[in-house]
């Protein structure tokens, strides 16, 4: 019978944010979204970028992260990522400017394409939690 706990640890290049036992997960990796419970199989994943929705026995959590990069292995869950917010931390109004800034920049060559539309969507993902 699989635990019913999930341990969640959360890194960014700064500290540990989270490293606790969490219920459920849900995250953006680069191609989709996926959900962790526990008795998952492995995984290893490239994050994308938008919520992170912790669910405990006092409710849900949220955090923006930033990319980065994830690993479930038996009932841990390490998610390394470039930043991670609680949405009360993020700035519409920069989140706004942003995303105007990297739809107003003039994209040249596939390098430049996909970097606008990988700023694009990191903005509108954050504008979206701010909200």
């Amino acid at each position: 019978m699989a635990d019913s706990r999930l341990q969640l640890v959360l890194v960014t290049p700064e500290k540990t944010l989270v490293d606790e036992p969490v219920e459920a997960l849900r995250f953006p990796l680069f191609d989709g979204q996926v959900g962790v419970l526990p008795g998952r199989a492995p995984l290893v994943g490239r994050l994308g970028y938008g919520p992170l929705k912790v669910t405990q026995t006092g409710g849900e959590r949220l955090f923006y992260i930033d990319g980065g990069f994830v690993q479930v292995k038996g009932p841990v869950v390490s998610i390394l990522t470039n930043r991670a917010l609680v949405p009360t931390d993020i700035d519409a109004t920069e989140a706004e400017k942003s995303l105007a800034d990297a739809s107003a920049r003039v994209a040249t060559t596939d390098l430049d394409m996909a970097a606008k539309a990988r700023d694009q969507e990191r903005a509108r993902q954050m504008l979206s939690m701010a909200k």
